[in-house]
């Protein structure tokens, strides 16, 4: 993929340096890490990513260089700082997607598409629309207390097999009902949506 341009090649130092983020037991940062690699393919399966699995690796790549190089990634921000380097990399693919296409002026009349403005329009305004409440989710996400950004991740962390038990390893260590929990999550989730919203207000006026 033109994306990666000079690639930084990940060997084993990096790579166990990447996985002690996760966590200081190997087997465990293991698995935490493929619940985080899990849930980028799906997210960038969402935002239409040309090949998520390979993009998954690009972005673990450039978090692990990142971190050979001196970054230091707080731990409660370590769901939101993958995510974040998977929008530059979903950028840079949708980008060279669309370097690709030759300009329509070129093609000779007959190959040239039928193009509704409208509809282009449209799917214009929703692509803004998308990108702008990923803007504003993420600065909202980020102006939460540590301990409730790293809350609302880790609830929402992993895919659909292993969320229950991901919940109810947190409400465990918690030392609350998962009802509770459930809860709080939606007290979170109402503070959000109103930041959000406020965000969303302010860009469009």
């Amino acid at each position: 993929m033109s994306i990666r341009k000079k690639d930084w090649i990940m060997d084993q130092a990096a790579f166990k340096r990447l996985l002690a983020q996760f966590d200081a037991d190997p087997e465990r940062a293991a698995e935490k890490f493929e619940v985080m690699r899990s849930g980028l393919i799906r997210l960038l399966e969402c935002w239409g990513g040309t090949s998520p699995p390979d993009l998954a690796d690009i972005v673990v790549n450039r978090v692990a260089r990142r971190l050979m190089e001196g970054e230091v990634i707080r731990p409660d921000a370590l769901n939101a700082y993958f995510r974040s380097v998977a929008r530059y990399v979903w950028r840079e693919d949708r980008r060279s997607r669309e370097a690709q296409f030759a300009p329509l002026d070129d093609l000779p009349p007959h190959q040239q598409p039928a193009v509704d403005p409208h509809a282009t329009m449209l799917a214009h305004r929703a692509q803004l629309t998308l990108e702008q409440q990923l803007n504003c989710l993420e600065e909202c996400v980020a102006a939460l207390p540590p301990e409730t950004r790293g809350l609302i991740l880790e609830y929402y962390e992993g895919d659909e097999g292993t969320k229950i038990e991901n919940r109810k390893r947190l409400a465990e260590m918690l030392e609350i009902p998962l009802s509770r929990l459930r809860l709080r999550i939606h007290r979170i989730r109402e503070k959000l949506e109103r930041c959000v919203g406020d965000c969303l207000a302010r860009a469009s006026g």
